[in-house]
């Protein structure tokens, strides 16, 4: 419900993103969304993208809030993988709730455990989204692309670096490993 690797300037317009190679929610709580960081053009404090247990829609975030929702009043099908969907049940926009029942998308849970839309779902598979989603890409005859993380970093999706001296001896290891798994592959 958000992305914890994500922090955004609220202050910038458009909202400026940061994409980070660490989890930017370990300050952050139920209601407090500053990660203690600063946006490198204008100096606002940095908030977290995540909608927290107990949080209800007050937030304009999760990121990209506003396309979520328009995205899910034009979709046919909704698929959730690997969520107890507790927290977005709170959310009727995305689950169409003011179209008739046979006009609303049809939708399919992956999850280990009991979710609060199960009854609603058209398809509810017990089991773990890698595997379910192998099976499906199979059938449909694709394959899954490998993840390359090198090719992120050297977009700058990191940057800046600058601004976190001291997360600079994790993210010197974690570009030395990128680095090394990339020569040997």
């Amino acid at each position: 419900h958000g992305n914890m690797y994500i922090e955004v300037c609220t202050s910038c317009i458009p909202n400026r993103e940061y994409v980070r190679v660490f989890d930017v929610t370990e300050r952050t709580a139920l209601h407090r969304h500053q990660t203690g960081r600063t946006c490198h053009k204008c100096g606002s404090q940095l908030r977290d993208t995540i909608v927290h247990f107990g949080e209800r829609g007050t937030l304009g975030q999760p990121l990209n809030w506003e396309a979520a929702t328009e995205a899910a009043s034009k979709a046919d099908t909704i698929l959730c993988l690997g969520s107890s969907l507790k927290v977005l049940k709170k959310y009727p926009c995305l689950w169409c709730m003011t179209k008739p029942p046979s006009r609303r998308p049809k939708l399919y849970i992956v999850n280990l455990q009991w979710t609060p839309k199960d009854d609603w779902a058209a398809l509810k598979l017990h089991g773990k989204c890698d595997d379910v989603m192998q099976l499906l890409m199979d059938e449909l005859g694709l394959e899954i692309p490998l993840y390359n993380s090198s090719e992120k970093a050297s977009k700058g999706w990191y940057w800046p670096v600058s601004c976190h001296p001291r997360r600079l001896p994790l993210l010197q290891l974690f570009c030395s490993l990128v680095t090394a798994t990339t020569k040997t592959q």
